[in-house]
């Protein structure tokens, strides 16, 4: 008869060989882990930018002077363009269909001080809330300098940029992988939700104006242009036909944007903004061989509070 010494010693034993096995059969799975530098204008390159751009950290509000110390908070609700099914089809060079239209919307707090000599200092960060499988975190930050104010015009100028990426099942959505590798529904072979993550890192100078309409609660008008230079990353790590991919693909650019808007004062303290802001991008979609425009037009809204 064995003694419980020994059950617990078998028990252990068969334990760490079971623990060895799947150890081993881990490290067996080859792994695909390349770089590759993709043109500006190759589909994957072209929805970084798209998504980087709907990021993009434009002012909201017209130029205007603030007292050093002075404190804004805002709240911006962005949207999120609805891609259709020709866009969405951006995997391996236009041709595998990916589940991007996750995000319809995001929010991003907002932090703006004043500086003397007419600058200004603005903070933002998209936290990492998750939202159907995607979680993004996005750090912004910008400095503003009023160039002119007159009677009803103003211009100025705006240094701004952001860090940060976006994570989620981007390549093998949790959908895809409920279904045998090789069916019509998951015919890339996706054994499980990849864990990708996307960087929509860039810099921008922006230059705006604004038109203030002399009179009580009256609005004003905002205009805007824009150069940014994206630095892309997209690192894949999925489990597809047993073959663990980490591919990463890198891009860079610069595109170019227009804003237009309005803000209006709610009261003393309070200023409502909404801004459209149109990006002409370029992507060639196989089978064409020849850049096509596919531009980005998406609407912002903030609620800003002037704190002191």
């Amino acid at each position: 008869m064995r003694t419980n010494g020994s059950w617990f010693c078998s028990i252990a034993l068969t334990l760490g060989l079971s623990a060895a096995a799947v150890t081993s059969a881990q490290d067996q799975i080859p792994v695909l882990d390349q770089t590759e530098k993709v043109d500006f204008d190759r589909t994957e390159a072209w929805a970084m930018q798209f998504f980087g751009s709907v990021a993009m950290f434009t002012p909201l509000c017209a130029p205007v002077v603030r007292e050093p110390g002075s404190v804004d908070v805002a709240v911006e609700v962005t949207q999120v363009p609805h891609l259709s099914a020709d866009q969405r089809r951006v995997g391996f060079d236009g041709v595998k269909e990916e589940d991007l239209n996750r995000l319809p919307v995001f929010v991003r707090p907002r932090v703006t001080v004043g500086l003397p000599h007419r600058f200004a200092i603005e903070v933002g960060w998209v936290p990492p809330i998750e939202i159907d499988g995607v979680q993004p975190n996005i750090f912004s930050l910008a400095l503003d300098r009023v160039l002119y104010v007159g009677q009803n015009w103003s211009f100025g100028a705006r240094l701004h940029g952001q860090i940060g990426s976006v994570e989620g099942d981007l390549v093998c959505s949790e959908e895809d992988a409920s279904f045998a590798p090789g069916t019509p529904e998951n015919s890339y072979g996706c054994q499980a939700p990849s864990n990708d993550e996307t960087t929509l890192d860039h810099v921008a100078l922006h230059l705006g104006a604004g038109y203030q309409v002399k009179s009580a609660r009256g609005p004003t008008f905002l205009f805007g242009a824009g150069a940014i230079h994206h630095d892309l990353e997209f690192q894949v790590d999925a489990f597809t036909y047993s073959v663990h991919d980490r591919t990463r693909l890198l891009a860079d650019g610069t595109t170019w944007a227009l804003d237009a808007g309005m803000s209006i004062p709610a009261s003393d303290r309070t200023q409502l903004g909404i801004e459209l802001l149109w990006s002409p991008l370029e992507v060639v979609r196989p089978p064409e061989t020849t850049p096509q425009n596919d531009d980005l037009f998406h609407v912002k809204a903030l609620v800003r509070y002037r704190v002191r």
